[in-house]
């Protein structure tokens, strides 16, 4: 075991990883908070059974006043039934949380887990499961024993972590995980655990009781008061439960963050303070590389092939996107410096940041900054994690086999050969290097209305213009575009009170904003944006108009060709942006009437119109799909026969009061299925648009007679465009009534507070004082 178990730092501080002020505040905090939490929930039960229990006793022995006895004490036990109730449940950690191993199957891994779980101070694990995603767990059972009894802690060990980590990293992300394991004060994440899930029973989970409501309600009104009173009593328990927890959860989540920190400081005891930082810098690259390749495992899984180990996909994705993002260091950490690397920081803070008070986990930044205050120097073992495993290759193709499960289980196909399929996929042209990235996740038509605003002036010089094109300098223009535009919305999101600045100063520039300084500063970030805008939008238009000049110059149809094919893209890119943009607006209008569980008639108006508005954008592009005429080579690409025909007909009709629910079933499958389609042509013609420019300046340069040009594309003339700034506006805040029903802010949420309070306390009266009336 030694071999590969990497060493620990030479010397630890003392008390390094012992429990902070902060933290043992947090955890006071958020018990008192919880035991709060408790002593409301059961004693407004216990009010309402005990009244319950009273009243009916004394109806059972005062013929006289009988009849209002055996009302409010039903309605009491009722309203107990409804909150005891959810005191029953059963939730577990994970459906299907991943394969499970034991010691007999990986010996020297859990040989490794035993290890440092000792020298971590904590249990060892009940149960360990590999997953198929980028990211290490704890995870437990959980039902209403477990306020009084622990549950015991599972790991869970992603395979797309293992794939990426040294050995030293892995061993710091599994110090952290059983830091965990360690602390007294999970337990009062799990007491929080039960509670949240008694609370999310009582507030958001409609059954029986609820229906037997509704039904009530809507009977003769000489009964249906009663319905209606008992809804309202209800509505205020669900709102002052709701509010009472999540002023718990917001001290379960400061109590979290300091959690996490004490657990890296576990990792850092064992591993120094390099190792979990490491680590954390190789995620985000991780998990996009193992989105990528699920998705190419899946394709090729759809195309009759299976993929042997997709693990070995992943690494290959990483190695292409480091070239297709020209950064040799993408999913790799920076080289340690010979000195003074407790200043080293592989994360920077930014001047916005999301509000701590819903966080769970701390930034990268500040996990930095925690594992660095007291800095642990230690050697940091190269080796990949796999060789904790006993067999790694049998390991990472039974975890895709369990990912790409069929029916019908297909024979893998080798390994180089699917490496070479995903070879092509990246070798596409718009992932070729010499573009600087101008391609990369951006449109090159959407800011023009037409066709010819894409092109320049006229070129006299096109060959000296071509040389020109894509210079080393566009890709440092296309970064600072980058940078400037989150600039820009991260003081958008401190407008809105997104974001926070940290310890409530704004730094931006070397200088401090006040918030009435705000708006300014997005004005002048604005124009920055639109300067830099501009000078990728010149040279993109100087790339179309040198090509069109070559083209001119060989003849033989190839300006037509390229004019053609920028014409179909400017097409593609214009009708799947506002067939999205109108997806948008309807999932707007829907989060915003359905914000309050209830849907009103003006509010389901509100849904038919932004329906409609869909509905007559998708109903535009099918009927304008016979209009357009692809060429061979880009049918061939999309592999059908037209492009009408590909998208069938139009069936799905306008949607109306009579039809709203069904239609709102099926409005996203026709959605996505035209935008889809819409993605693909984009995509291709795009390519075919770049291999034929390149094509072009290529018979130019070499001065031989041009080669005919494929057959020109045709659109529509007249199709719906979509330019930046013109998008459909959405509604970003709630109306009062919807604020009010949600709490949404302070001041509706205190309203609402005040009115549940006020209600629930005059049941509870009534309850308890109702025989002082009649006896």
């Amino acid at each position: 075991m030694d071999s590969i178990y990497p060493p620990g730092p030479a010397s630890v501080p003392a008390n390094l990883s012992q429990p902070s002020a902060s933290y043992r505040r947090q955890a006071m905090l958020a018990m008192a908070g919880l035991g709060a939490f408790i002593l409301l929930y059961f004693s407004i039960a216990a009010c309402f059974a005990w009244s319950s229990y009273r009243l009916i006793n004394l109806a059972l022995v005062d013929a006289k006043h009988a009849w209002i006895c055996w009302l409010v004490g039903l309605c009491a036990g009722f309203l107990a039934l409804f909150m005891i109730k959810a005191l029953f449940f059963f939730k577990k950690g994970s459906d299907v949380p991943g394969l499970e191993i034991d010691a007999q199957q990986e010996p020297r891994l859990f040989e490794f887990l035993h290890r440092l779980a000792d020298q971590a101070g904590a249990p060892r694990p009940h149960r360990v499961f590999l997953a198929d995603n980028v990211n290490a767990a704890v995870f437990y059972d959980l039902s209403l024993l477990n306020l009084l009894f622990p549950s015991k802690k599972n790991l869970i060990i992603g395979l797309g972590l293992v794939n990426v980590l040294t050995l030293s990293e892995f061993k710091a992300v599994l110090a952290h995980e059983f830091g965990h394991f360690g602390q007294k004060s999970m337990a009062v994440g799990r007491w929080v655990y039960v509670a949240q899930q008694i609370a999310a029973h009582i507030v958001a989970k409609r059954d029986a009781l609820d229906k037997f409501l509704r039904m009530l309600s809507r009977t003769d009104i000489r009964v249906a008061w009663i319905g209606m009173a008992l809804t309202l009593v209800v509505w205020s328990i669900r709102s002052l439960l709701e509010t009472a927890f999540n002023l718990v959860l917001m001290a379960q989540r400061a109590l979290s963050r300091e959690m996490e920190f004490q657990a890296d400081l576990v990792a850092v005891s064992l591993t120094g303070s390099d190792a979990l930082v490491h680590a954390l810098q190789k995620l985000q690259a991780a998990d996009d590389a193992w989105d990528r390749a699920l998705g190419f495992g899946y394709g090729e899984l759809h195309e009759g092939r299976r993929v042997r180990d997709l693990f070995a996909v992943q690494s290959r994705v990483l190695e292409h996107m480091r070239q297709v993002l020209n950064d040799p260091g993408y999913g790799d950490v920076p080289q340690l410096p010979e000195q003074a690397r407790e200043a080293h920081r592989v994360f920077q803070s930014e001047f916005a940041q999301p509000p701590k008070m819903w966080a769970t986990h701390p930034q990268n930044h500040e996990r930095e900054d925690n594992a660095k205050r007291l800095y642990v120097p230690a050697e940091l073992d190269p080796r990949s994690a796999w060789c904790v495993f006993a067999d790694a290759q049998v390991v990472r193709e039974a975890m895709t086999r369990r990912l790409l499960q069929q029916e019908e289980d297909k024979e893998p196909v080798a390994q180089e050969e699917a490496l070479q399929a995903l070879d092509r996929q990246f070798a596409l042209e718009t992932l070729n290097s010499r573009y600087r990235g101008a391609y990369l996740g951006r449109s090159v038509v959407r800011h023009a209305a037409n066709v010819e605003a894409l092109y320049a002036l006229d070129l006299d010089d096109a060959l000296g213009q071509l040389e020109q094109l894509y210079p080393e300098s566009l890709h440092g223009q296309l970064e600072q575009l980058r940078a400037l535009e989150r600039e820009k919305a991260l003081l958008e999101a401190l407008r809105a009170g997104i974001y926070k600045a940290p310890g409530g100063v704004i730094r931006h520039r070397d200088r401090t904003l006040q918030p009435r300084e705000l708006p300014a500063a997005i004005e002048a970030m604005r124009q920055e944006c639109e300067a830099a805008q501009r000078e990728i939008i010149d040279h993109d238009r100087r790339c179309r108009s040198a090509h069109r000049a070559a083209a001119s110059q060989l003849q033989a149809g190839w300006d037509a060709y390229l004019e053609s094919t920028l014409a179909v893209l400017h097409y593609a890119d214009h009708c799947g942006a506002s067939v999205r943009d109108a997806q948008g607006l309807l999932a707007n209008v829907v989060a915003v009437v359905t914000a309050d569980g209830k849907v009103s008639n003006r509010e389901l108006k509100r849904v038919i119109k932004a329906g409609a508005e869909l509905h007559r954008v998708l109903g535009g592009v099918y009927r304008q799909a016979g209009d357009v005429a692809l060429n061979p080579e880009l049918l061939g690409d999309l592999g059908i026969q037209s492009w009408a025909e590909a998208l069938g007909h139009f069936q799905l009709p306008a949607p109306d009061k009579q039809n709203i629910g069904e239609w709102m079933n099926v409005i996203d499958g026709w959605t996505n299925a035209l935008a889809n389609a819409l993605g693909q042509l984009r995509q291709a013609v795009l390519i075919r648009l770049l291999q034929g420019e390149a094509r072009v300046a290529e018979m130019l340069r070499s001065g031989e007679p041009a080669e005919a040009a494929p057959e020109a594309s045709r659109v529509p003339p007249p199709f719906e465009t979509l330019l930046p700034g013109s998008e459909r506006q959405l509604q970003t805040r709630l109306g009062l009534w919807d604020r009010f029903q949600t709490a949404d802010g302070f001041f509706p949420a205190l309203v609402r507070l005040v009115v549940a309070v006020s209600i629930v306390g005059v049941a509870l009266m009534l309850g308890a004082t109702l025989e002082l009336f009649f006896f």
